[in-house]
């Protein structure tokens, strides 16, 4: 059974859109409001402007694309070990470090698999 790339890429965008909507609506009761700000905002960006099914812009190529992915995968880790005092703050951000890793690892496990 293979997955067509354009169902793949509206799963992996959907889920982009999810991990940085979830930073942005932590902004509401977080205490160090910096870093899920910064980080969901440009996750934001980065799934918007991607070219994909779901993006509004379509200027980022998906190799740069990936690459933005691991950079926010880095800095929610080290958000959340900066917050580290605030342990709701800490959860939120290791929670999206890891649904959007799970997101990036799933969606290249199947292009693995498709080739």
């Amino acid at each position: 059974m293979s997955v067509k790339p354009a169902r793949l890429g509206l799963f992996h965008q959907a889920g982009d859109y999810i991990v940085a909507v979830l930073l942005l609506l932590s902004l509401s009761r977080a205490e160090a409001g910096v870093w899920p700000l910064a980080i969901g905002a440009f996750g934001l960006v980065n799934a918007a402007a991607t070219r994909g099914p779901l993006a509004a812009y379509q200027r980022i190529p998906l190799p740069v694309h990936g690459a933005i992915d691991t950079a926010l995968i880095a800095a929610c880790v080290v958000g959340a070990v900066a917050v580290r005092g605030n342990t709701t703050d800490a959860l939120v951000l290791a929670s999206a470090a890891l649904l959007q890793g799970t997101n990036v690892w799933l969606s290249r496990a199947v292009d693995r698999v498709k080739e």
